[in-house]
Order: structure tokens, then C-alpha cells, then sequence
């Protein structure tokens, strides 16, 4: 159990941090900007998701190879796997720059942005991708940082960047009056710092991995994206059920709901970014032990991440239910806002159990190699049940059902994916997977 925690906890305690910040960036916008920015940039969101998944196909799917190879012995694979991921990650981040930067404005137009929006959005938008380089490295090095067995500074350098991300917001936003482009640069910024530790420690080789000369053969193009493709997933499926809800909240309630919608997506991050954590901790010891064919540690140290999944979700619903007015207070002093938001937090929230059972089953099935499997899961999430429900509900339930969408939608794939799973006779971890 030591071992988990030594992994979980920092990769947790970096996941809260950015959490944090992004938090922070909710507040000091809502607060100095005010709660139409907050919904322009909750418009602006999938783009920033979409960028995410993309280094996740890459960084998850590298960094589980690694794992692997250093499982079974194989340190100049390991060394290997490393760099090829490294340049696609190079290669990734230069076309999310071109992309962002110079496609702006259609981007803007393509997310549904009312007239009265666009000009924030697309700001947002063009600053944020002026970054993609030191944001890709960041979120992706920090993956191969815990593979080679250095959680701690992984940890560190999201704090540093975090921290960095912090003070920018409060500058940017509140002293030059640079508004939701404030918000932006400050992310990259602090993105920047966090990319600069490890490429630092990638160049002083003062683990196993480090940097050298390579090419990207095809066979590891597809391993990595073979691997990787659930995290992809599981990213892609936020940006699209982001998209899903703004739509029908613009439809069924106006720009009003969207600063709801927007505040819960803000205050749902901390339990998000916990799983997440709990996920990445734990992948290279699931990743490890499968290289070295250990059955019975991948199935302890799988159980201990779902307990401790559930045991958040379960703390999370607490702390929102009784201390909800509060924490939405820190993005609005708008009264009426305050109660309509408490209210549609909590039927949201409903859903935040089995969204901790899918997520981390998900990943669980990534990090043995088991993909067809995780990208069900993640296809549901992301593609099927909740735009479903957003369908249905709404018209029997009225707004209340815009919020319930999240509860039926991530019911809905347990309930599925228990299905598929228990039928598959090849999965023989099928019992503990579903519960």
C-alpha cells in the first residue's frame, strides 16, 4: 500500500493544484471580468480539451510502453519509447500553434458562440494556443516523469506552474485589466514553468530515461496511439459532453445557464482532477507489474484505486452539498445565481459516483493493454449516453433534467460496460472491473 500512495499521492496533490488554478481562473474571472466571460470561456473550453487529448494520446500511451519495457528489463527500449514520444509531442504541439493561433475566429463561430461572446472567445482561444508548445510538454513530460520513478517532481513542477498561473491571473486580470486574454497568457505562462523542470531533468539524465537521437518508426506510432487512444478519449469525450450541454443550456435557458453550467464545471474540477490522479498515480505500478506478468499486484493495486475513487466521490458530494452556496459564492456575489446554481450543482453531482467507477476502470484496462475495452467506456462517456439524456430528460423533467443528464448518462455506461465486460470471457479480471 506504501507504494501506491508514494505514486498516488503526489500525482493527486499536482492534479489539486491544477485544479486550483483553474479554479482561481474561474473566480478572478467571474469576479473582476464577470459572469459573461465565465461563459465565453466555458464556450472556449473544448478546443483547450481537444489540444489535452491529443498529448494524452501521446504521453499516456509512451509513458505506459515505458512502464513496461522497464518492467520486463528492457532499459534502452524504455530509453527508446521515450524519445519517439518525445518528438511526437514536438511534432503534436507545432500543429495545435498553427491551428489555434491562425483558425481563431472559425473556431469561435463552430462552438455555437452567441454575437455577444465571440470577441471573448476568440480571444481566449488565439491566446491560449500561442502557448501550445510549453503546454504539451507539460502536461506531457509529466507522465514520463512518474514513469521513471520520480512522482515527486512531477508533483512540484504542476505546483510551480500552478503557483505561477496564480499570481499572472491576479495581475493580468485585476492590474492591467487584460480580461479573459489575461486569463490565457497566464495559463501558458505557468504552463511554461512547468515544462522547463523536466525538461531540465531529461537533459541532466538523472534517472533512467534521457534525451537522445532517434526516428519514429511506425510500429511505435501505433503502439503509442494503440495505448494511448482511451486517454484521447476520455479528454475528447469532456470537450464534446462541454459542448453538448452548452448547446441545450442556450437553447432551453440562455446565456444565464451557461454561467451555471460554467461555475459547476469550475467547482466539479477538484473531483475530477483527484480521479485523474488516482488514475495516473497508479498506471505505472499497473503498467510495471503487467510487463512483469504479476497478476495479483495489477488486481490489488486496481481495487485500491477504485475504493479510493469512490471514497472522493463520496467526500466530493459532501463537501458540496453542505458547503455549495459558499463555494459558488467564490465566482458570483449574484444572489439569485448563487441558489439556481446550488440547486443544479447537486442533481449534477449525482452522477459523480459512477463517473469515479468508469474512470477508473477506464484506465485501469489502458494500463494493461486492454484498449478496446477502455475505448468503450470512454465512447459511451463521451459520444452516446449523455447526449442521449440531454435529449430525453429536458423534455420530461425541464431544466432539472438538463442537470440530471450527468447522473443518468455516467449510470448508463456502468451499467453497459458491466454488461460487455461480464460477457467478454478473455477479460479474466472481468469480476473485479465491474464490480
Amino acid at each position: 500500500m506504501k507504494k501506491f500512495f508514494n505514486y498516488v499521492i503526489p500525482a493527486i496533490i499536482g492534479m489539486l493544484v491544477t485544479s486550483f488554478y483553474v479554479i482561481v481562473d474561474g473566480m478572478f474571472v467571474g469576479q473582476g471580468v464577470g459572469s459573461n466571460a465565465l461563459a465565453a470561456i466555458n464556450i472556449a473550453f473544448p478546443p483547450t480539451l481537444i489540444a489535452t487529448a491529443l498529448t494524452l494520446i501521446i504521453s499516456v500511451g509512451g509513458s505506459t510502453l515505458v512502464s513496461m519495457s522497464l518492467g520486463s528489463g528492457e532499459t534502452e527500449e524504455a530509453v527508446n519509447k521515450f524519445n519517439q514520444s518525445f518528438l511526437l509531442l514536438i511534432i503534436s504541439a507545432i500543429v495545435l500553434f498553427l491551428v489555434g493561433t491562425f483558425l481563431s475566429k472559425p473556431l469561435a463561430y463552430a462552438l455555437g458562440s452567441p454575437d455577444s461572446l465571440i470577441g471573448d472567445v476568440h480571444d481566449y482561444i488565439r491566446f491560449y494556443f500561442l502557448f501550445s508548445v510549453p503546454l504539451v510538454l507539460s502536461n506531457g513530460l509529466n507522465y514520463f516523469l512518474r514513469n521513471d520513478g520520480a512522482p515527486k517532481l512531477a508533483m512540484y513542477a504542476m505546483i510551480a506552474g500552478a503557483l505561477t498561473n496564480i499570481f499572472l491571473d491576479y495581475v493580468f486580470i485585476f492590474i492591467f485589466q487584460w480580461g479573459v486574454a489575461g486569463a490565457a497568457i497566464a495559463t501558458g505562462l505557468g504552463q511554461l514553468i512547468s515544462a522547463i523542470i523536466p525538461i531540465i531533468y531529461f537533459l541532466r539524465g538523472k534517472g533512467i530515461l534521457r534525451f537522445k537521437k532517434c526516428k519514429i518508426s511506425f510500429k511505435a506510432l501505433k503502439d503509442i496511439t494503440e495505448i494511448g487512444f482511451p486517454s484521447f478519449l476520455t479528454q475528447s469525450a469532456i470537450a464534446v459532453v462541454t459542448m453538448a450541454f452548452n448547446m441545450v443550456i442556450l437553447k432551453e435557458i440562455g446565456e444565464s445557464g451557461v454561467a451555471v453550467y460554467s461555475i459547476i464545471s469550475y467547482a466539479i474540477t477538484v473531483l475530477n482532477m483527484v480521479l485523474g490522479g488516482i488514475a495516473q498515480g497508479v498506471q505505472p505500478l499497473l503498467s510495471f507489474y503487467y510487463g512483469a506478468k504479476e497478476e495479483e499486484k495489477i488486481k490489488y493495486y486496481y481495487l485500491l484505486s477504485l475504493k479510493s475513487g469512490l471514497i472522493s466521490a463520496v467526500v466530493n458530494f459532501g463537501i458540496c452539498f453542505f458547503f455549495g452556496k459558499g463555494i459558488i459564492s467564490l465566482f458570483t456575489s449574484d444572489k439569485e445565481l448563487i441558489s439556481i446554481t446550488y440547486n443544479a450543482f447537486n442533481l449534477f453531482n449525482l452522477g459523480s459516483f459512477f463517473a469515479a467507477i468508469n474512470i477508473i476502470n477506464s484506465s485501469y484496462l489502458q494500463s494493461i493493454k486492454m484498449s478496446k475495452a477502455s475505448n468503450l467506456i470512454c465512447l459511451l462517456r463521451g459520444f452516446i449516453t449523455i447526449q442521449v439524456s440531454l435529449l430525453i430528460l429536458p423534455k420530461l423533467l425541464g431544466d432539472s433534467g438538463i442537470w440530471l443528464s450527468n447522473f443518468s448518462g455516467e449510470l448508463l455506461v456502468f451499467l453497459i460496460a458491466k454488461l460487455f465486460l461480464m460477457k467478454d470471457q478473455s477479460l479474466s479480471f472481468r469480476e473485479e472491473a465491474v464490480l
